[in-house]
């Protein structure tokens, strides 16, 4: 082919093209070069018309690229003189536009290059980065070997890492040493290709803390790509719940023990507590029935909270008196002077099906009655300041007693109320656990067998639907027939005839693979769906069973199964007919098997 040819060529190519040559100063380095050539392409991309530019230098054509970021002169001198070649990212602020050039050498002095305009891939680029770098959720991409390649800005923002700690290093890294058997199983997944969704481990932030986080992850080729949530306030609310609800299921004969915080919520409470208090004006604490404070104390006066309590005997009177006034009573409130400072109190039992869970307090008034005399000297006794303890008593509000009884009278009618609500709170969650539990059972029922515990017909079919794909296969089908089944229900009894099948299940789950899919078709007939296995492997698998079931008996029989199977490698099979010919294969083994069974038994 003549230059005339490859001149057309270039002609008409849509990538630009310019070939020039270098300028040097007196000191041999470069600083400019000159256009000696370019093609239509180059034009429409730079909007530099051939015939204004050739033999002119660049920095005459473009006299700001001399302030560009980017070392163009310096760049491609160096190409120019010492030779090779290079491709490249770039972008130009003199021409306002990203390239993707191809530069070389021809000969020494001169260099060609090759422009592709890159701007719309860039800014669409750009876009999506933007979008990358604004979302709240965790983006990342992984190659196959477990590497981050990409993350985006929530990974610091949550995790506190930033990219360039992220990037190239192994996630498993990161992974709580409890979730890396799980992990490497969702790895193993996508390095065959299957997406992940909703998998959920704990990542270790910088800090050290673990966050729960989930994915949702899909593989295309040789990376993975991610996006995930940090659900770690999720998971404890989950983990709350969890715990609420095992508390208010324990037995009747239990609810001494529930915990009054799992059947009232406690913000609630003290919200109640605090304006029962400020309507009031007597001092009001929820305790267990030992004593123990469940609330924060609303109204306290500074004699009890500030002196009293202070002292460990004084603390000590306190929550005795709390027990013995917050006590159980049908017959109305508890009132009487506290068994610590003196002053008014009175207690109404909070309660759960007619078990006694909380005590709800209230008092600290005092009445013309009680003198500072004999609060000096029971400041003294527990080892209280006397002068400040007097001080304080003084600032104790003054009651009557006939006030303080009608207010007790309000208390005992508000924890009456409460103990009810208490109590359907506690029925109701147990209303709910038990619909769960029947729920969990009807739906585990619906796809497995009754006796044996295996998958049932419905589910092996609705599974072998999902499993024959392209990506599953060589998808191998394994049928089990027990033999003597009807020769045991007729002489030995049904109930043997069971203990046979439920062996039979065992000895087969033992044996089958994890991901296999084991079920009982009915009657006397088993089936294994194997994915991506060979016939091979299945002749292994039989034997094993094989040799178990030799040495199990039923009623001094042996236990024994004639299996069949089938493979199904092309795509373009009918799994049905796999189906069938895995039968045909069991028939012929049974017809055998079980003659030589009934030779046995004579």
């Amino acid at each position: 082919m003549n230059d005339n040819f490859y001149r057309s060529v270039v002609e008409h190519s849509p990538v630009g093209y310019a070939f020039h040559k270098i300028v040097c100063d007196e000191t041999g380095n470069p600083c400019d070069y000159e256009f000696i050539e370019v093609n239509p392409a180059f034009e429409k991309m730079t909007g530099l018309i051939g015939a204004d530019i050739i033999g002119k230098r660049i920095t005459r054509v473009l006299p700001e690229i001399v302030n560009d970021t980017f070392d163009w002169i310096g760049f491609y001198g160096n190409i120019a003189l010492n030779g090779g070649e290079k491709e490249f990212e770039q972008f130009t602020a003199a021409l306002n536009i990203w390239c993707r050039v191809t530069v070389y050498a021809p000969e020494k002095g001169f260099f060609a290059t090759h422009f592709v305009d890159i701007s719309k891939e860039k800014t669409q680029l750009e876009e999506l980065n933007n979008f990358f770098e604004l979302s709240l959720d965790f983006l990342c991409i992984a190659d196959m070997d477990g590497h981050f390649v990409k993350v985006n800005k929530a990974w610091e923002e949550v995790l506190g890492y930033t990219n360039e700690e992220l990037t190239r290093t192994k996630y498993l890294d990161f992974v709580h040493p409890d979730d890396v058997p799980g992990t490497r199983e969702v790895m193993n997944r996508l390095n065959e290709q299957n997406p992940v969704v909703n998998f959920t481990n704990r990542y270790r932030a910088k800090d050290g803390s673990y966050h729960w986080i989930e994915w949702n992850s899909r593989p295309r080729g040789k990376l993975v790509y991610a996006a995930a949530r940090d659900i770690t306030n999720r998971k404890r609310l989950e983990q709350q719940l969890e715990k609420r609800m095992l508390e208010l299921t324990r037995p009747s004969e239990d609810v001494g023990v529930i915990d009054f915080s799992e059947l009232i919520d406690l913000e609630t409470m003290q919200k109640l507590q605090d304006e029962f208090s400020d309507a009031t004006g007597v001092a009001s604490l929820i305790t267990l029935t030992d004593g123990t404070p469940i609330t924060r104390p609303s109204n306290f006066t500074r004699l009890c909270h500030d002196i009293i309590r202070e002292t460990v005997r004084g603390c000590e009177n306190c929550q005795n008196s709390d027990t013995v006034i917050g006590a159980y009573s049908t017959d109305g409130p508890i009132i009487k002077s506290c068994l610590s400072g003196g002053l008014w109190d009175a207690g109404a039992a909070i309660t759960v099906g007619g078990k006694h869970v909380a005590n709800w307090l209230i008092g600290q008034v005092r009445d013309e009655n009680l003198k500072e005399e004999q609060l000096a000297a029971y400041a003294r006794e527990i080892g209280a300041d006397e002068t400040e303890a007097v001080l304080a008593f003084q600032e104790v509000p003054q009651m009557s007693l006939q006030r303080f009884e009608k207010i007790a009278k309000l208390l005992y009618t508000i924890a009456n109320q409460l103990s009810n609500l208490a109590f359907q709170n506690l029925l109701q969650a147990r209303f709910i656990n038990e619909k769960r539990r029947i729920e969990t059972e009807m739906l585990y029922l619906s796809y497995h067998d009754y006796l044996t515990g295996l998958y049932n017909r419905r589910y092996y079919e609705q599974e072998l639907v999902n499993l024959d794909k392209k990506e599953n296969l060589p998808l191998t089908l394994l049928l089990g027939d027990v033999n003597g089944l009807k020769i045991i229900n007729d002489t030995l009894g049904h109930l043997m005839g069971d203990e046979l099948l439920i062996k039979t299940a065992r000895i087969i789950s033992q044996v089958c693979r994890k991901d296999d899919i084991v079920a009982r078709l009915g009657g006397d007939e088993f089936i294994v769906i194997l994915p991506k296995t060979e016939s091979q492997v299945i002749e292994v698998i039989i034997q094993k069973i094989k040799k178990l079931a030799a040495a199990e008996k039923v009623g001094g029989l042996d236990v024994s199964i004639s299996f069949g199977y089938e493979t199904k490698r092309k795509e373009t099979e009918d799994i049905e007919e796999i189906f069938k010919q895995a039968e045909d294969d069991m028939y012929r083994h049974k017809q055998y098997e079980s003659a030589a069974m009934r030779a046995r038994q004579k």
